[in-house]
């Protein structure tokens, strides 16, 4: 059975109170939550929230600090919609954390990306590459100005940040694989979450430069552990949930065939 080897803790509700709480936009918000017990989190991993009378959800956080997650959620169902109605002191359930994160112990310049709401689980990325002291460059597409997130936050680390709008209207005009391709040769690591046409160029880009890629695939996670098979990648068998989130190009390459 999977779940042999496994630190059963983390299947165990625990529970965090909502600190604060920040409207990025009509549909997204940020909520800072005081964790009541701490527990190993890697950037990328992903937690199973839950409201009482509703159905869990799968949430990467985008910082943890041991004591303080932030979650960001992106309104787009009954769920999520309940969590955005949350308020300061509210308390919020979980499990986890599950999955594979992103691995940023080697030394090297790291080319970091998210595509909209997938910039969740990078900015906490970011925020552990700054602590090894590894050089990066922060880059966020959106379609326009008003859907970023985290580009101060990301220059506040002292990072290279670059916005990338499809309009135009601010930062450099066009897709964020487009700027990418302009650039990625410069780098030894990439990692990237986002749309799923987005995460499939950036795999091809990586695989044409030979620069070594982590990128995180979402799916409908129910279980978080293996089991029901609701997250599997493509038909190939890899399980979100299980394999991932987080895939190395290898990996990819060889279940996706190349792209």
């Amino acid at each position: 059975m999977y779940l042999t080897g496994y630190d059963i803790s983390i299947l165990r509700f625990t529970w965090g109170v909502i600190e604060d709480i920040l409207n990025h936009s009509k549909s997204i918000k940020s909520f800072n939550i005081r964790v009541r017990e701490p527990r190993d989190l890697d950037p990328g991993q992903f937690i199973m929230l839950w409201i009482p009378g509703l159905e869990e959800v799968p949430l990467s956080p985008s910082y943890y600090d041991g004591s303080l997650m932030r979650i960001t959620v992106m309104k787009r169902g009954p769920t999520t919609e309940a969590i955005h109605r949350l308020r300061i002191g509210d308390r919020v359930f979980y499990r986890g954390p599950f999955g594979n994160g992103f691995k940023v112990s080697n030394k090297g310049r790291y080319l970091l990306v998210g595509g909209g709401y997938g910039a969740s689980p990078i900015i906490y990325t970011a925020h552990k590459i700054r602590e090894y002291g590894y050089e990066a460059m922060y880059v966020e597409g959106v379609k326009t100005e008003s859907d970023a997130l985290f580009i101060d936050e990301a220059k506040s680390l002292g990072l290279d940040t670059i916005l990338v709008t499809e309009d135009g209207s601010s930062g450099i005009k066009g897709l964020v694989t487009d700027y990418i391709e302009e650039v990625i040769s410069e780098y030894d690591y990439l990692l990237g979450c986002g749309p799923e046409g987005m995460l499939l160029k950036l795999l091809e880009l990586c695989n044409r430069y030979g620069v070594e890629c982590q990128l995180s695939f979402e799916a409908i996670v129910k279980c978080g552990v293996g089991i029901c098979g609701s997250c599997e990648l493509y038909n190939t068998g890899l399980l979100v949930c299980r394999d991932g989130p987080v895939f190395d190009s290898r990996i990819l390459s060889r279940y996706l065939g190349g792209v």
